[in-house]
């Protein structure tokens, strides 16, 4: 995982499904929209003005009007390139609270997003499952280093694999949700599973590594914890995180999203697909996700969370122990190795690693038609929440933006860029395979006379040229630089994402 694979998710059109760590998605995360021309598309969302509503709640002085202004400012440029479309919430403890919303929970029937709007929060599910995990071991029903053969008997290799192996990414279980693996995916995901449906889907893949080797982020882990606490409490996911998390926090406009439930004020999901066109994301069937990606929540709702997880407001009868809930965030698994973020490990379905020069504990999450990010300091209290209803933009940057800001940090102002009148023949010279990572290759071609990338088992995305060697995708915020030696030989490109950057060498074909 890593900034890394955000870059390489983002270059490859990550349009679709994608319930990854701190947005960080992996290669084995699936497109399940196909980019289309806007004259081809089947649902287009032509967008009108969006509509923006911004309140401060404060307490103290944590938020000067200064920052405030700063705030709006920078979420106002994000604005005019049409890539906001969510709630954006900042915290102080309950020192002072920012909330913005900012475009249309639906485009059709020209519906704003409010501070009552429900989002689809994918992989931020998962710090939810680790929760009632623990709160099973808690309770003596459970032991997270107990092998799972305890719980699901013909689970295979169930006496090799531990509940801690699950939590932290350390199985070695294939992802259920690899394209590659599974070439059928797109259209799977579309049909209603049970649990038992969607283990047998991995349970009989050879694991990829010993349990506990390596880290390697897999759905599939958090798909065997639901099927495990639901084995073990007698109760379904849903009924057990109403009853035992959301119920007693007051979290009530947060839950388990029931398949074809009608769920007042759930947002539609789209994608960005460029300048005033949104496409409305693929349909999923809910029984999917599970413990993985399941859960819809709101932003007030997840303020309850956070200062729940981060603060220190006890609860009548404490719905698990601060032993417990340190746990969460502990510097278990090492993720892959990242200039960026040489330091990040994985917890219990929180990321800790360093940002700012600063400590910070964070999750992302994204499916069809959502992204969403969860970031806290914990040196400065701070914590901040970003909700959309647009599946292929970086909520993270949105949130390390605004966290430089608040923390009186360098930071890029989002911009719209222009594409310049470029000879296609230029093109040409850039045509080939680069290896962006080990595992994921990015072709580019010409294709009416435009500049095409396509990252392994991903869409295909059009690059615009800013000069004769800078391209950017409209439909996300980076950038890629063409790397020429002395007599003009492509070498590779760079990729540039918010202050980011990776190199992909050009292969010989």
């Amino acid at each position: 995982m890593g900034r890394r694979l955000q870059l390489a998710s983002l270059i490859g059109m990550a349009v679709g499904f994608a319930w990854s760590a701190n947005a960080m998605a992996s290669s084995s995360d699936l497109t399940t929209l196909q980019f289309l021309q806007p004259q081809d598309a089947p649902m287009l969302a032509n967008a009108p003005a969006l509509v923006d509503q911004c309140a401060t709640s404060s307490t103290e002085t944590a938020l000067t009007a200064d920052t405030i202004d700063e705030i709006n400012a920078y979420l106002d440029a994000y604005d005019q390139t049409g890539r906001l479309s969510g709630n954006v919430v900042i915290d102080y403890g309950t020192a002072s609270t920012f909330t913005c919303s900012y475009g249309l929970a639906n485009r059709e029937h020209q519906v704003a997003n409010t501070v009552e709007t429900k989002f689809r929060i994918g992989s931020i599910t998962k710090q939810f499952t680790a929760v009632a995990i623990l709160q099973l071991q808690e309770q003596g029903r459970l032991d997270v280093q107990a092998p799972i053969s305890s719980y699901l008997p013909d689970y295979p290799d169930g006496d090799r694999i531990t509940s801690h192996h699950l939590l932290t990414h350390t199985s070695g279980i294939p992802e259920y949700l690899d394209g590659e693996i599974f070439p059928d995916i797109q259209e799977w995901l579309r049909l209603p599973s049970n649990l038992d449906q969607l283990v047998d889907r991995f349970k009989d893949l050879p694991l990829e590594f010993d349990p506990g080797d390596q880290f390697k982020y897999s759905n599939s882990g958090y798909v065997l914890l639901t099927q495990i606490l639901e084995t073990v409490s007698g109760q379904t996911y849903a009924d057990y995180v109403q009853a035992n998390i959301f119920t007693p926090l007051g979290m009530n406009n947060t839950g388990y999203e029931i398949p074809h439930a009608v769920i007042p004020d759930l947002a539609q999901g789209y994608t960005f697909a460029g300048p005033d066109l949104y496409l409305q994301a693929d349909p999923i069937d809910m029984s999917i996700p599970q413990g993985a990606g399941g859960l819809y929540s709101t932003l007030g709702d997840l303020a309850i969370w956070n200062q729940w997880l981060y603060g220190d407001q006890p609860l009548e009868q404490p719905i698990l122990s601060q032993a417990s809930i340190d746990l969460l965030a502990q510097p278990v698994a090492k993720m892959d190795a990242d200039e960026d973020q040489p330091d990040a490990f994985y917890g219990y379905g929180l990321v800790s690693d360093a940002h700012l020069g600063r400590q910070r504990i964070h999750h992302s999450g994204g499916i069809n038609g959502f992204r969403s990010s969860l970031m806290h300091y914990p040196e400065e209290n701070l914590t901040i929440s970003v909700l959309l209803n647009l599946t292929n933009q970086a909520t993270d940057s949105i949130a390390e933006g605004l966290a430089a800001i608040l923390l009186d940090e360098p930071y890029t102002m989002p911009r719209q860029r222009e594409a310049i009148d470029l000879d296609p023949a230029l093109y040409e010279q850039y045509v080939g395979t680069y290896q962006l990572l080990p595992e994921l290759q990015v072709k580019l071609r010409v294709e009416n006379n435009q500049l095409v990338s396509q990252a392994t088992g991903q869409a295909s995305v059009i690059l615009y040229p800013s000069s004769e060697t800078e391209f950017f995708a409209q439909v996300v915020d980076i950038l890629i630089k063409f790397n020429l030696s002395e007599d003009g030989t492509v070498e590779g490109f760079t990729l540039f994402d918010h202050g980011y950057e990776l190199f992909a060498p050009r292969l010989d074909d």
